[in-house]
């Protein structure tokens, strides 16, 4: 952890007090006259300059790291997004022929194939299927096998792919 250096002025007894000197070729010189020294001040030098970007150098690592965490709790935090929504389905064909697939656009496209469909339904009847099939980055097809003449309804719940 950085130690904390309190930089002190140098003080001397005439502060801004300047000797003149005449040159010869009518120009003025002014010497600095600073007196007695009050209090020598803390050093400009390599010590003191070292710490000093070690602190700074330690302070950009700790943001750096603050950095990759806040973006790591964004990720976590839009993979927790979801969409609801529901299509109907129904067949003109018989039994084996009327398996059905119905395509479903997501509302908001996702950036990895790593979302889970949880798809259901309350009045299909016994013995059917309801498989997710031909996951996409802006959609995916839910398929009903051996799916009635009237219409029902899938209802599905989408987690994730933000990430």
């Amino acid at each position: 952890m950085y130690d904390l250096i309190l930089w002190k002025n140098r003080r001397t007894e005439k502060a801004n007090t300047y000797a003149v000197t005449q040159n010869p070729d009518n120009t003025i010189t002014l010497t600095p006259v600073p007196g007695g020294i009050i209090e020598p001040g803390t050093g400009f030098n390599q010590q003191n300059m070292n710490h000093m970007d070690n602190g700074i150098n330690e302070a950009m690592i700790i943001a750096n790291m603050a950095i990759v965490q806040l973006l790591q709790h964004q990720r976590e935090l839009e993979n927790t997004y979801f969409e609801v929504g529901s299509v109907e389905v129904k067949s003109k064909e018989t039994y084996p022929f009327n398996t059905e697939k119905v395509t479903v656009a997501l509302k908001d496209a996702r950036n990895t194939l790593n979302y889970i469909v949880l798809a259901f339904c309350d009045n299909l009847q016994q013995g059917r299927a309801i498989r997710i099939k031909d996951k996409q980055l802006n959609g995916f097809k839910i398929e009903v096998e051996d799916c009635p003449t009237e219409p029902v309804t899938i209802k599905y719940f989408i987690f994730g792919g933000k990430i």
